[in-house]
């Protein structure tokens, strides 16, 4: 802020000065107050500002106010001038922008400078209630600049131009918001201020506000159209050529053999060809193209077929899709020459899996270490005991022996007894006829009556003989039985017995000479059939006396 002031008049002839302050909020707050009591100050008023407590209003700076020498000059030869103590108390809302307005006086020369208004009189001329807060010392003060003078006969306020404020030197008197007018012809030497901190003024963080989530409008999607593709669909390779399982398709222009089977073809090699004795009229002729448009399988054998390996010599028996290993010793058994094996390369050999070792059903094998006997039936061994083996009269001859490692190798099943045959359990006697793999016990009426004697029995222990899985009682076929407790005759056949009634019995000629009398649970516990019928009775031929 800046005045142009023309000192004492023109008779002084005083060069022009540009007089600039600084001033806070709470300054600018008493000069908007002076302004409406502007009419009733008195002529070349200087204005002294009283300090007050601050505000609660927070100031980013705090200026200090620094009188130029022109101004204390002038202040001290107009001494007489009346002075108005001001005492800030108006609060100001800071979120009110406030553009304050500078209020010159106007002073006439001759008017009385005795007269003094002090400036509650002049609040309450103005209508305005004088403030009741007490000033509080340090707070800082601004000194007006002085009236500038006009005509007296015009009472004007002029609004200064704004301008930045600017820092000034401190006032030299060190008596901050007050000075005195000196000789404008001979200024006082102005000592430079010490330079002063401004206090610091926390400025309390600004209040976040957190943004209000606005939830998205629900809108129905637009519909989409499905562009056409771009690329042109993948072209579907024709089918594979198909041909009935079993079918051997021969490849024109290499020869080659395939077995069809599966929707697949199967390689057969020269000499598995040679050995199944394939002929051209067995195979149908087809293009390469057509050849191998058919997907290519695992090669071709023909189950039960003995292959060799001619490299290694090795020899094994396909089916199953897998190789089984033929031992030497079972090659011997067999016969098996090299010309009746079809060789193979060692290639194809190695691309064949392998399974278990290969025996004929049947074939009795005996272990080289420990001389025992078993024989080979259902992918088991089946161990002969020496009962057995002189029952069935089994000689060196038609044993096989191999080594411990592939008989042991072998699953070992149940111990074998050949069908038909009688067992005895030595502990207890006790006879069972042996069929199905099962024991069928033998009572002693129907063993009394079939009339086994001890050379028909096969003794065996008590472990074995329990062994064996036991099935229903045992009686021969078409034999008639009684029941000991109600005297019932009945007939054995197919599993089931069927009632002999008094009249069929009579008409068959029954005698109990036929008839095995048998306990009555044992009776019980077959299953009931039918009642016997007996069959029509057979042609007789004349007898040639009685024609004679």
């Amino acid at each position: 802020m800046s005045h142009d002031d023309l000192a004492a008049g023109k008779a002084r002839g005083v060069a022009r000065r540009k007089v600039s302050f600084v001033t806070t909020l709470e300054d600018l707050e008493g000069r908007v107050l002076l302004s409406a009591v502007r009419h009733v100050r008195p002529n070349h008023a200087v204005v002294r500002q009283v300090s007050r407590p601050k505000p609660k209003v927070q100031v980013k700076a705090h200026a200090q106010v620094q009188i130029p020498r022109r101004l204390q000059a002038m202040n001290a030869l107009r001494m007489r001038n009346p002075t108005i103590n001001i005492q800030q108390s108006v609060n100001v809302n800071p979120t009110v922008n406030v553009a304050p307005a500078t209020a010159n006086s106007t002073s006439n020369s001759t008017s009385n400078p005795t007269n003094t208004t002090s400036y509650h009189d002049a609040l309450a001329t103005a209508g305005v209630t004088p403030p009741t807060t007490p000033g509080t010392a340090g707070a800082a003060t601004t000194t007006t600049p002085p009236p500038t003078t006009t005509p007296p006969a015009t009472s004007t306020t002029t609004t200064p131009p704004t301008t930045p404020p600017a820092k000034t030197p401190a006032n030299p008197s060190g008596q901050q918001g007050s000075g005195t007018w000196t000789s404008i012809n001979n200024p006082p030497v102005v000592t430079p201020p010490s330079t002063s901190t401004p206090p610091t003024t926390t400025t309390p963080p600004p209040t976040t506000t957190p943004p209000t989530t606005t939830p998205p409008a629900t809108s129905t999607p637009p519909t989409t159209t499905t562009p056409p593709p771009t690329n042109p669909p993948p072209v579907t390779p024709p089918p594979a050529p198909t041909f009935p399982d079993g079918t051997i398709l021969r490849n024109e222009q290499t020869g080659e053999l395939g077995w069809y089977s599966g929707a697949a073809r199967h390689l057969i090699s020269p000499p598995v060809a040679a050995k199944m004795g394939i002929t051209q009229a067995q195979t149908t002729s087809v293009t390469a193209t057509v050849f191998k448009a058919v997907p290519k399988g695992n090669d071709y054998f023909p189950d039960g077929m003995f292959v060799r390996n001619q490299q290694s010599g090795e020899i094994s028996q396909y089916s199953g899709g897998v190789f089984h290993v033929v031992s030497p010793p079972i090659a011997a058994k067999l016969g098996l020459d090299v010309n009746g094996l079809a060789t193979i390369s060692a290639a194809q050999y190695a691309g064949v899996g392998k399974g278990p070792d290969y025996f004929p059903e049947g074939i009795l094998l005996q272990n080289q270490q420990t001389g025992e006997v078993d024989i080979y039936q259902g992918g088991q061994r089946h161990w002969i005991s020496v009962a057995v083996a002189a029952r069935i009269s089994l000689t060196v001859d038609v044993l096989t022996p191999i080594s411990p490692t592939q008989f042991n190798a072998i699953p070992q099943g149940k111990d074998y007894f050949p069908d038909n045959v009688y067992l005895q359990n030595q502990e207890t006697g006790e006879i069972a006829q042996y069929s199905g793999g099962k024991n069928h016990l033998v009572s002693a009426p129907v063993a009394s009556k079939i009339g086994l004697t001890a050379p028909q029995l096969i003794s065996v222990s008590s472990a074995q003989y329990n062994a064996i899985d036991k099935g229903p009682d045992y009686f021969v076929e078409g034999m008639f039985l009684q029941n000991n407790q109600s005297g019932e005759i009945d007939q054995y056949s197919g599993g089931q017995r069927h009632w002999v009634s008094s009249p069929v019995a009579t008409s068959i000629n029954l005698t109990q000479a036929q008839i095995t009398t048998i306990g009555a649970d044992q009776f019980n516990n077959i299953p009931r059939g039918g009642d016997y019928t007996p069959p029509p009775p057979s042609a007789t031929a004349p007898d040639p006396a009685a024609t004679a």
